[in-house]
């Protein structure tokens, strides 16, 4: 991650996706989309999930390369 890079909330990474937040949380899960950078203090669980944009958009750039072979 560069030190310009922008981190989204969830939201923002579903909506910019077009999918649910819990398809995120799941694919993350299985470790087919970036793990999120998680901000806070986790001993009083104040925890917060942020996504490095950049991260994301190498992802949609990865599943695009991916179709483009196929064809």
């Amino acid at each position: 991650m560069t030190s310009r890079s922008k981190l989204l909330r969830i939201r923002e990474v579903a909506e910019w996706l077009d999918v649910s937040q819990a398809a995120i949380y799941k694919w993350v899960k299985e470790g087919r989309f970036p793990a999120p950078v998680k901000l806070g203090d986790k001993e009083q669980k104040r925890v917060a999930a942020r996504w490095v944009e950049t991260e994301v958009e190498q992802w949609i750039e990865e599943r695009k390369d991916e179709t483009d072979s196929e064809q």
